[in-house]
């Protein structure tokens, strides 16, 4: 008997340890829990089991990625992709934001939505980043694990549970069964960063608001015999008289108790300096994740006698993976919409109702989004073992009605200018929109009403019928805003009518033909000697237009971009009636009548190169050849004449030596991009080439120089500073011509005009 008792001993021993069952639960925790990452590789690469899984927020995504059969390399990997980057940050892959859906650049900062059911109540936004794309990537990847798992969390790859804070109930909710997908969405709606989710009429949002470290859900659902924490969260401090956001946390959380609710177990801290919402920071945080939990390693091989090994691990996950079916989808639902505008949805996503893989539904699925009148979209699979494919719910957020947009510019320059626009949407069997949109400033002054129909074709086309007053004031002094400005030395007048028809080429390419009736009226005096006694030279002419444009335009900015590129070719006909009536200065005042047709064709490319660098170098080249004839003076036409324009500064002035009816300009820029891309130094460099400049001769006609003879410059150095609501920048600029060539200003906003009619 004695012999016998250390034999049996061991082999007791030998069955608990083989028994012994180890729980993993992951705190919530944001960028810094990407930590969870490098503590799952370091116990699977000493083979410590994990055989629960818990998480809260972040660890509930990373956990669920584990669950699903995602190793800690491929999460390694996926969390430094482009992909995730722009996941984190609720951006769209550059490949799918489609310019033929966005609208002509403007000056807004600000847009509103009105609810025109509620006594024009506003609504603000809810979230600080779009979370389409996470949505659908989620989808995407957790779809085929929920269906192996027959929507049973127990069956997954590793048993999961995650938690989720049901604001409309105020209470904790886990989550055991169900759509994987939808489970994380609901942990990770962080407070005011992603929009929550409504489940079951419930609105959910993030897990770490009531509980952000599920240890006692990990005792409760599987009672393993050793937990694992990972925490890197914590209890704010107790709220201040002056700190609003600590007032928010304290009304809208619930303090967390990060300890196991038992022994034996171990929490593992990792230390970073990762923060919050420092997503670029991938690959370090699971560095340091790594390293904390190695720190550990000794004290969780003491306690934790059973061993799985990583070759085990891999071939499990291998057999779960191949029980995943592939993520094809078969029938679309439409949810939040009547029949038309279901109809116009299923004609861009599936007009067919053939079954789509993920990577075809997706470009036609993020043309959906880029819609006006789509507010938001958020994804549901659900198998069908009788087809076997997926079902597609697709829950669809209109746009408000009525949306207000505010913006414009200021100045320590007299060119403050504000903006104010309201949109009213229409959605039915087409996506419509109408939109009155005005400029209100000294130097720039502008109305404008326009309606835009998209069609649901295959190809995507557009109908925008268009009415724009256009004004533009320059003064004969190029003053800072403190001091007194001469009067006008030229106003732009222009009323024009007509429509803009747009069809797609690509995601980012745009063909556009625009067919108008113009009316313009420019006062000014052939040169500075003048007072306000004298009347000013009028011309007035009355023309048509039209045009064929095809660009490409992938720029990251509407104003001041660093990265992309924008390549434009156009052709334009003019053909309209002169009408000049010359001012006192002249002896001679009789009216000038005569008839002027030309074509213009224009080619411009904008690129930048090495967009994730600090270091950003672009390049700018465009060439204009025009049949324009002269105009009755020099003045009048050199208003008609092509300009380049390379700055935002450069639009603000009337400069006279860039503008020829043939011409090659260029120039170079180097920028420096910190702080993410909020900082730039930007220094520009140009050449402009006219192939025979005009010229003025004696009594004020127009001449024509030598070919080649003349060239001119412009420089600019600019520090900016891209706020949340737009670009604040500092910059000084040369430009050849001016009587003062060095010129500085500090502004605030956007130097962007309504389209003119030769645009």
């Amino acid at each position: 008997m004695r012999r016998t008792a250390p034999f049996i001993l061991a082999l007791l021993i030998a069955i608990a340890a083989d028994a012994q069952r180890v729980g993993v639960v992951l705190s919530g925790g944001g960028a810094v829990g990407l930590t969870h990452i490098g503590v799952l590789k370091a116990l699977e690469d000493n083979d410590i089991p994990i055989d629960y899984i818990t998480g809260s927020s972040m660890g509930a995504l990373i956990g669920a990625l584990y669950a699903s059969g995602i190793s800690p390399s491929e999460m390694d990997s996926l969390f430094q992709s482009d992909l995730y980057q722009a996941m984190a940050t609720g951006e769209v892959e550059p490949q799918y934001k489609y310019y033929f859906k966005q609208d002509m650049p403007d000056a807004s900062m600000i847009t509103l939505g009105l609810r025109v059911d509620t006594a024009l109540q506003m609504s603000l936004p809810t979230n600080l980043r779009s979370p389409v794309l996470i949505d659908f990537e989620q989808m995407r990847s957790f779809a085929g694990a929920s269906a192996a798992s027959g929507y049973n969390m127990d069956s997954l790859f590793v048993p999961f549970r995650c938690v989720a804070s049901d604001i409309t109930a105020r209470k904790e909710v886990i989550f055991s069964k169900g759509d994987l997908a939808v489970a994380v969405r609901a942990s990770m709606s962080y407070p005011f960063y992603f929009k929550p989710i409504q489940i079951n009429g419930n609105l959910m949002m993030d897990g770490g608001m009531y509980n952000n470290f599920p240890a006692d859900v990990m005792y409760d659902a599987f009672m393993p015999d050793y937990i694992i924490g990972s925490n890197v969260a914590y209890n704010a401090p107790p709220p201040s008289e002056d700190d609003l956001m600590s007032q928010l946390k304290a009304i809208m959380t619930q303090p967390t108790n990060y300890v196991l609710p038992c022994d034996p177990g171990v929490i593992i801290e990792p230390k970073t300096a990762t923060t919050l919402f420092d997503f670029a920071n991938a690959k370090q945080a699971v560095a340091d994740g790594y390293a904390s939990a190695m720190e550990r390693m000794p004290e969780i091989k003491a306690e934790v006698a059973r061993r799985r090994a990583k070759a085990e691990v891999e071939q499990a996950r291998l057999r779960f993976r191949r029980k995943c079916p592939p993520v094809v989808i078969g029938d679309i639902h439409y949810h939040g919409l009547n029949k038309n505008q279901a109809l116009y949805c299923e004609r861009l996503l599936n007009k067919h109702s053939e079954p789509l893989t993920g990577e075809e539904l997706k470009p036609r699925y993020f043309r959906l989004y880029a819609d006006n009148n789509i507010g938001g979209l958020f994804p549901q699979a659900t198998f069908s073992p009788t087809r076997g494919n997926f079902d597609l719910d697709l829950y669809v957020k209109r746009e408000r009605r009525l949306e207000v947009q505010f913006g414009g510019l200021v100045s320590s320059r007299p060119i403050n200018t504000g903006m104010l626009a309201a949109r009213y949407n229409v959605f039915g069997r087409t996506s419509s929109r109408v939109e009155a949109r005005g400029y209100f400033g000294k130097f720039y002054t502008s109305g404008q009403i326009r309606w835009r129909t998209d069609l649901s074709s295959r190809t995507p086309l557009y109908f925008e019928p268009v009415a724009t007053l256009n004004r533009w004031d320059f003064f004969s002094g190029f003053t800072s805003f403190f001091q007194e400005v001469r009067p006008s030395y030229i106003v732009r007048k222009e009323l024009w009518g007509g429509a803009n028809v747009g069809m797609a080429v690509g995601t980012k390419g745009l063909l556009r033909y625009d067919a108008k009736y113009s009316q313009s009226k420019d006062s000014y005096y052939q040169n500075g000697d003048f007072d306000a006694l004298d009347t000013a030279d009028v011309t007035e002419f009355n023309y048509v237009t039209t045009g064929l444009t095809l660009e490409r335009n992938s720029l990251n900015r509407k104003q001041q971009p660093n990265s992309g590129e924008l390549l434009r070719v156009s052709m334009r006909y003019i053909g309209g009636d002169e009408n000049t009536l010359p001012g006192s200065q002249w002896s001679m005042r009789e009216p000038f009548e005569a008839r002027h047709d030309w074509v213009v064709f224009k080619a411009r490319l904008d690129k930048y190169f090495l967009p994730k660098g600090i270091f950003k170098f672009g390049l700018l080249a465009e060439g204009v050849y025009s049949t324009q004839p002269f105009f009755q003076n020099y003045t009048s036409t050199l208003i008609q004449t092509p300009v380049f324009q390379p700055t935002p500064e450069s639009k603000t002035y009337f400069l006279e030596n860039y503008r020829a009816p043939q011409y090659v300009a260029a120039g170079v820029r180097s920028i420096i991009a910190v702080a993410r891309n909020r900082f730039d130094l930007r220094l520009e460099a140009y050449v402009f080439q006219p192939y025979k400049a005009l010229q003025r001769e004696d009594d004020n006609a127009t001449g024509e120089g030598t070919a080649v003879s003349t060239r001119n410059y412009i420089g600019s150095g600019s520090l900016i500073y891209q706020s949340p609501l737009g670009p604040i920048w500092f910059n000084t600029s040369y430009f050849d011509g001016l009587s003062n060539p060095w010129v500085w200003s500090l502004n605030f906003g956007y130097v962007i005009f309504s389209q003119s009619a030769r645009e």
